[in-house]
């Protein structure tokens, strides 16, 4: 009797060698991811806000143009951000993918255009690399739903 190994192809030719993850599917999982996290953080929205026994004064995210974000909204966007962009987040702390988020809220209220604030994003994700146009344009849709 004569066994096998599972990745030979009993058809004589080779094996192709296929990657397993394309590019499109690494996008379409780090989208996923981004809703996924911007989902939790509008369900944990949603909680009783009458508990008396939290402190009335929350700290938040600032810009240097005083624009704030809360704390849950940044700390989500940043778990999101390296989640779903490990390169871009590459040499970034925390405070400066936060301010990605502030200084992107500020375009999308400042009332500029979706391919202008997308621009800016490519601009502000600058490091190691810089974002392609579809992350930038998922990088948008978060932000904008946390303003």
């Amino acid at each position: 009797m004569r066994f096998s190994s599972p990745s030979v192809n009993r058809t004589g030719g080779d094996v192709s060698q296929v990657p397993l993850a394309s590019r499109c599917v690494t996008r379409t999982t780090a989208a996923i991811a981004a809703s996924s996290a911007v989902l939790a953080l509008l369900l944990a929205g949603c909680g009783d806000d009458k508990d008396s026994s939290a402190p009335a004064t929350t700290s938040a995210a600032k810009s240097a143009g005083g624009e704030t974000i809360d704390n849950v909204k940044a700390g989500t966007f940043v778990v999101s951000y390296r989640s779903a962009f490990p390169k871009l987040a590459e040499g970034k702390d925390d405070a400066k993918i936060s301010g990605i988020l502030v200084d992107t809220c500020k375009d999308i209220k400042g009332g500029k255009g979706e391919d202008e604030v997308v621009q800016n994003v490519i601009k502000r994700t600058k490091g190691t690399t810089e974002a392609s146009k579809e992350e930038a344009q998922a990088i948008y849709q978060m932000a904008k739903l946390l303003c």
